[in-house]
């Protein structure tokens, strides 16, 4: 039988949905904090066991909907956890080079540029007043927007309109990550929602509108429905395939009629996205999940 990982930090909703649609499929379902867990490298084999040191066993999938943050060592642990799952074939959803490429956005803006693919111009530079006088000599040109690099959640961003507003960012780190800032009236996005594996492709696509210049759901922003782009789904395929990611979100701007790549999300939300469709879309990407195959000699490994 199989049964699937959760990796998550909070049972909220996307967590229950998820859940609903396995169970519903005759697969259980266990869950935990990638901070609950550790590696044993014990001869030869490599294990996952929990921090109480009971061996995790009998999984067969696991789906992930949450990456702590914390040191840099806590950061590449949590990845090599998912590296040892795949390790032994096991099917994770998103893996850890797929997290690895979008969680860092300068990454992400180096492949999609190496790939012919719009993005804003960016700028990812080394020191606080360093960057405040490369935005002083970029403002003349145009507006600009600050993001944590590894930031999510539309948290801690800010609009840059004036050298004052650099003085806004609150930063802990010595590398500040900059875009130039694409207007929209009224402000707005595209989020194009991806699942695929070998044989199967889901693909949805919904406006979010704001009332400032953040599109952020979790900001406030206002999910619209909207008839299939072509071009705007072209561009979001055309992003996935660029780092080979089976689920994620693309999301996209508009601008003097070219569309640009902002974010490539490996861990993406779609609470907002289903209130603009009828069917589930947890059902839909957990029917792709398990399509992809599993190697059933790991159960034997992790017993």
């Amino acid at each position: 039988m199989r049964k699937v990982l959760i990796l998550t930090d909070q049972k909220g909703w996307h967590y229950k949905q998820l859940k609903k649609s396995f169970e519903n499929r005759d697969i259980s379902v266990e869950s935990s904090n990638l901070d609950d867990l550790s590696i044993a490298i014990q001869g030869k084999k490599n294990q996952i066991i929990k921090n109480n040191g009971e061996l995790l066993t009998n999984i067969t999938d696991v789906f992930v909907r949450h990456i702590p943050g914390g040191t840099l060592e806590e950061v590449i642990i949590n990845l090599n956890i998912l590296k040892v799952f795949e390790s032994h074939n096991i099917n994770v959803m998103n893996t850890s080079t797929n997290i690895e490429t979008t969680v860092d956005k300068s990454l992400t803006s180096i492949k999609l540029m190496e790939s012919g693919i719009l993005t804003p111009d960016t700028w990812v530079v080394r020191g606080r007043s360093n960057c405040k006088k490369i935005v002083k000599d970029l403002l003349p040109k145009h507006a600009l927007i600050y993001k944590p690099l590894f930031g999510s959640q539309g948290d801690n961003i800010v609009k840059i309109t004036a050298v004052s507003d650099f003085d806004k960012i609150v930063n802990e780190s010595n590398i500040f990550y900059i875009q130039e800032f694409l207007e929209t009236k009224p402000s707005h996005d595209y989020r194009v929602l991806i699942a695929k594996n070998k044989n199967k492709k889901m693909v949805y696509t919904m406006m979010r509108y704001s009332d400032s210049y953040i599109n952020n759901i979790s900001k406030g922003a206002m999910c619209v429905s909207v008839k299939a782009d072509k071009d705007i789904i072209e561009t979001a395929l055309k992003a996935a395939s660029v780092i080979n990611i089976p689920f994620c979100g693309v999301d996209i701007i508009k601008h003097n009629n070219k569309n640009y790549v902002i974010e490539l999300n490996s861990i993406p939300a779609w609470k907002g996205m289903q209130t603009t469709l009828e069917n589930n879309i947890s059902d839909e990407i957990i029917n792709i999940f398990i399509g992809n195959t599993i190697n059933k000699s790991f159960l034997s490994v992790l017993k």
